[in-house]
């Protein structure tokens, strides 16, 4: 599932192998193409046909948010194209204009995992079952570089907002995160420490910070420049965290994953970590980066430590079957928001710093 930039357009991508793009305020949906007597009529989603296995990732090209004016001295900034990759080991080019495909790019062998344009559009990478991570441009059929170095199949990637690095996460065996240079393919950093499969990967749009997340639930943060882990972030369930989105200022994070729920985080690291606002200390055994909450299930369980900004106990945390067992959140989570079954596919941050999220309903 993705939003486009303009918090206008959200597509999904399906098992059926067709992507769906729906006009978030219910508009119906512009085409470019002169309306024949057999074209549907307008409405407000669109199906887009073309490839022959399941669809893993969306990605709508760079757009800024801004007037759309009737007159042409105002452009338009809703995003013109979308990119998918798929199974059937192609990356598609769709045009929202004429809501037709407009190239298929192949190279890949196997699944192609996930596609992200690059923060400036012309430039897109790739990753896949095949171990490698690709570059590519919107008007060459081919890739023009290709990182390779990871052990397993790469599932997650991510670019630097200067558009000059790339990040990938592997996943099952592997577990490390790479940073890649674009202009020469090298690998500059490898960061180490996840245990679980990496399920999220963001970078911080002041190119400082990169998050990454994981299937155990969960988040770390990494330095860019000294190549440290800053902090690890603790409270979802486990499942993994689908999907990481930092604040237009880089100072606050959100998540939503598997267990239904989206959670805010303060990127800050605390002075003292044994402490929280109110200068309760916090933990027990020792334990700096985390508070714990027992396995009872309920919101405001006994002995639930203040979140830091003082919103209240931590509450929306379940274990499950695991009962007895600890349920651990660290400090730095200022809230969660638990959905009532459904897993949040997708969150993001727009830039007056609303959290959009999405998932899929099962009831």
């Amino acid at each position: 599932m993705e939003f486009s930039d303009d918090n206008n357009l959200v597509a999904v991508g399906t098992e059926e192998s067709y992507i769906r793009v729906w006009n978030m305020h219910g508009e119906a949906l512009k085409s470019t193409l002169a309306g024949g007597p057999n074209d549907p009529p307008p409405s407000s989603s669109r199906r887009l046909i073309g490839h022959s296995a399941s669809v893993y990732s969306l990605s709508f090209s760079p757009s800024i948010a801004g007037p759309d004016g009737p007159s042409s001295s105002v452009p338009s900034t809703a995003p013109k194209l979308l990119l998918s990759s798929s199974s059937d080991k192609t990356i598609r080019l769709w045009s929202l204009e004429a809501w037709t495909c407009l190239v298929v790019y192949k190279g890949h062998e196997g699944p192609v995992w996930n596609v992200r344009w690059g923060p400036f559009g012309h430039y897109f990478a790739s990753c896949g079952w095949d171990k490698t991570v690709r570059i590519w441009t919107q008007d060459h059929i081919s890739y023009v570089r290709m990182m390779v170095g990871h052990d397993s199949s790469v599932n997650q990637i991510a670019w630097h907002p200067n558009n000059a690095y790339v990040f990938s996460a592997s996943d099952q065996v592997d577990k490390t995160v790479r940073m890649w240079e674009v202009v020469t393919g090298r690998c500059v950093r490898v960061f180490n420490g996840h245990t679980d499969f990496i399920s999220a990967l963001e970078c911080s749009p002041n190119g400082k910070i990169l998050a990454s997340a994981d299937g155990g639930g969960s988040i770390i943060l990494w330095d860019l420049q000294k190549g440290t882990q800053i902090k690890r972030c603790r409270g979802h369930g486990k499942g993994g965290i689908w999907s990481l989105s930092f604040s237009a200022e880089s100072t606050v994070l959100t998540s939503g994953g598997a267990d239904g729920t989206v959670r805010i985080w303060d990127i800050e690291v605390p002075t003292d970590p044994y402490k929280n606002v109110d200068g309760e200390v916090l933990g027990t055994g020792g334990q700096a980066d985390a508070t714990r909450i027992t396995g009872s299930g309920a919101a405001g369980v006994q002995g639930a430590a203040p979140v830091a900004g003082g919103v209240g106990p931590a509450t929306g945390v379940t274990t499950g079957k695991k009962k007895g067992k600890d349920m651990v959140i660290t400090p730095d989570q200022i809230s969660a928001f638990p959905t009532k079954k459904s897993p949040v596919y997708k969150v993001k941050f727009t830039r007056m710093n609303l959290v959009v999220a999405g998932g899929c309903y099962l009831p």
